[in-house]
């Protein structure tokens, strides 16, 4: 039968943090607690490959979530290749909650998870990872070290900035219907929206939905049915299928409705038209997710950043957008 960490936990008595530390070897932890953990282990017959002796050839799990946008594949590329530089082993398991995958990596001896998620997994190994410029740390796990932020809140104040100045004000949003990404989105938009002093029904101009193309295609109608002049669009999918939702209702872009995507990528320099986007700086999180993973492995000298470098969303204005229509 599997052990598994939760019953080396109880049988030690310590947390499972304090377990994730002494398999992984980093952190303080006192003698008589990494005895009692060690102790554990021996009578409940759990082993694993981080016992051996320390090795250069350590496994690290580098994910993205399910579905991901196009910036945090990217991002996962670099990280993984300049781990492997570094002589680690590198894992590419998708990164969600309750991930068969990623538990299968742990089990396998990962020391140490790398994802561009927004959103805290729980691990029981050291999980670094970017977040929210505005989120607490004390929201997220108690294994969760933050290697940069994302200003979304700069972000969508730029979008607005964009669209207030070539005249929109009825600003829609279209986001995912699940994950931290798309909650963050919805609250940074009521809280940025230029509109948000003069008592209009901001939350009907927000269409949650799945992030899909025909998620895209059928919530860009209904804004342009609430009478919103301009979108803001998280998902690449999602934006794709709001140019398809226009043009089959026979309206054009940026003319009948100016699209601004989240996240840019080669797909969007060639969408009719080429696609307006904030831009988000991937070898800049990449380098602060690489540097952050270096120094808690110990393989470079020094921890992680006391304070993560923030990234602030760029805007690329490209045909998507246009004077609003008087």
């Amino acid at each position: 039968m599997r052990v598994t960490l939760e019953e080396v936990a109880a049988r030690a008595g310590v947390s499972l943090a304090t377990v994730s530390r002494v398999i992984g070897r980093r952190g303080a932890v006192a003698e008589t607690t990494r005895a009692a953990v060690l102790t554990a282990m021996d009578e409940l017959g759990y082993t694993r490959s981080t016992l051996l002796p320390e090795s250069p050839r350590r496994l690290v799990a580098v994910g993205a979530p399910g579905n991901p946008e196009y910036w945090q594949t990217q991002v996962c590329t670099r990280v993984a290749t300049a781990l492997q530089d570094q002589g680690l082993l590198i894992t590419r398991p998708p990164v969600e909650t309750d991930s068969a995958p990623l538990d299968i990596a742990i089990e396998a001896g990962a020391v140490a998870l790398v994802t561009p998620t927004l959103t805290s997994l729980h691990t029981s190994i050291p999980c670094i990872r970017v977040d929210e410029q505005s989120a607490s740390l004390a929201e997220g796990g108690t294994g969760d070290i933050i290697a940069a932020r994302l200003d979304l809140g700069g972000g969508m104040t730029t979008a607005f900035e964009h669209l207030r100045a070539i005249g929109h004000r009825r600003i829609g949003l279209i986001c995912n219907d699940t994950g931290e990404l798309a909650t963050q989105l919805i609250q940074r938009f009521l809280a940025e929206h230029p509109a948000r002093s003069y008592g209009l029904p901001l939350e009907d101009w927000i269409a949650p939905v799945p992030k899909s193309f025909s998620g895209g295609s059928r919530a860009i109608l209904e804004l342009k049915d609430a009478t919103c002049t301009a979108v803001i669009v998280q998902s690449a999918l999602q934006l794709h299928g709001a140019l398809h939702g226009l043009r089959n209702r026979r309206l054009q872009v940026p003319r009948d409705m100016s699209l601004v995507g989240f996240g840019d990528s080669p797909t969007m320099r060639f969408t009719g038209p080429p696609a307006t986007v904030l831009g988000i700086d991937v070898d800049g999180l990449s380098q602060a997710l690489i540097e952050a993973t270096l120094s808690t492995l110990r393989i470079t000298p020094g921890g992680p950043a006391t304070v993560p470098p923030v990234f602030r969303p760029r805007l690329f204005a490209r045909g998507s957008t246009a004077a609003a229509r008087q």
